[in-house]
């Protein structure tokens, strides 16, 4: 006898029973993948920073006010919490009360662009703004660029998100700003910053200017200290002149020498903050006998001797206070 084949419609059933397997193998299921917030590094906030604030000195026109951004730790928190809910809009639940934050996000495929790639997408809607009314043009978006340019957000903190969309994996990027940005009054947008040149509308506060090698105009911040030096509990200091201007009771250059208060044969003498000691006294309180004569003269002014006290070296630069012997006259 011929065998017969089995009919082909027995292996149609197979291959079809076998299809929902053969396609769920390329597909992503939340079983087999663990979604995590990505870890941002030191390195990573420093690139993030150093573009917004490289960016934000760039704004055509030119800012006045635009204050210098830096890192903020609990603002990256809440940037992780809202990437988490991959969600661009915020939950009202987790986000109500958080009225002075600003939120800058953007989807995409994963593994597709970058924090850099999108802050330059983000900088790149300044084509779509009309500056003077401080409006979007029609049918444009122009928000994520107002808010990275707003001038008083001072802090920022950023995450990103894998996020499962029908079996497809995407990323979300989130950054938060503080203070936040995009203020309407009366339903229009407030112009994100004041125009002129840079750091000239900076507030006394923050009345430093930041600029780097790649930076095109000037960024209001937190004066730093230039002097390099401190005056202690006790003075305070002029960073213009850096010198300290101690409180009453204290002097030296850097405040730390508290004051003879006490002088024993002499007078106080308040603006040089020592005593000033009767003729045959000296030290710091005037209490120890000086035998004369005191040696040979310093400074002939006049006729007269201008001789240095044996211990001006040593109490509150006391050489300019000079005991004045007649040369003529001896002293017993």
């Amino acid at each position: 006898m011929v065998s017969v084949p089995a009919p082909r419609c027995l292996d149609l059933i197979v291959v079809l029973s076998l299809l929902p397997t053969l396609l769920n193998a390329n597909r992503i299921t939340t079983d087999t993948l663990d979604l995590k917030s990505s870890g941002l590094g030191v390195k990573e906030h420093s690139q993030i920073v150093a573009q917004h604030n490289r960016l934000r000195s760039r704004v055509k026109p030119m800012a006045a006010n635009m204050q210098k951004m830096e890192w903020n730790e609990k603002l990256a928190l809440l940037a992780k919490e809202r990437a988490a809910s991959c969600h661009t809009d915020p939950s009202p639940q987790h986000f109500s009360s958080l009225s002075h934050i600003g939120w800058n996000t953007h989807f995409s495929p994963y593994g597709v662009t970058s924090f850099s790639n999108i802050t330059d997408i983000w900088f790149k809607e300044e084509k779509d703004l009309i500056y003077l009314s401080g409006q979007c043009r029609e049918n444009a978006t122009c928000q994520h660029y107002t808010q990275l340019v707003w001038a008083t957000s001072s802090h920022v903190g950023c995450a990103s998100h894998l996020c499962l969309r029908e079996g497809d994996l995407w990323e979300m990027f989130v950054c938060a700003y503080y203070p936040g940005g995009n203020w309407e009054v009366n339903g229009r947008l407030v112009i994100p910053y004041k125009t002129g040149l840079y750091c000239s509308l900076c507030t006394s506060f923050m009345s430093g200017c930041f600029k780097l090698w790649d930076h095109v105009g000037g960024l209001c911040e937190i004066p730093r200290n230039p002097c390099r030096m401190s005056c202690g509990q006790h003075g305070h200091l002029n960073i213009s002149s850096c010198k300290c201007k101690c409180d009453p009771g204290f002097t030296g250059r850097f405040c730390q020498v508290r004051c003879s208060m006490q002088c024993v044969h002499g007078h106080f003498k308040e603006e040089e903050c020592s005593c000033l000691c009767d003729i045959g006294y000296g030290g710091a309180e005037c209490a120890e006998k000086v035998q004369f004569p005191f040696h040979s003269c310093d400074v002939m002014i006049d006729g007269d001797c201008f001789t240095v006290s044996p211990q001006a070296d040593t109490y509150y630069g006391a050489k300019r206070h000079c005991q004045v012997r007649d040369r003529d006259k001896e002293v017993f």
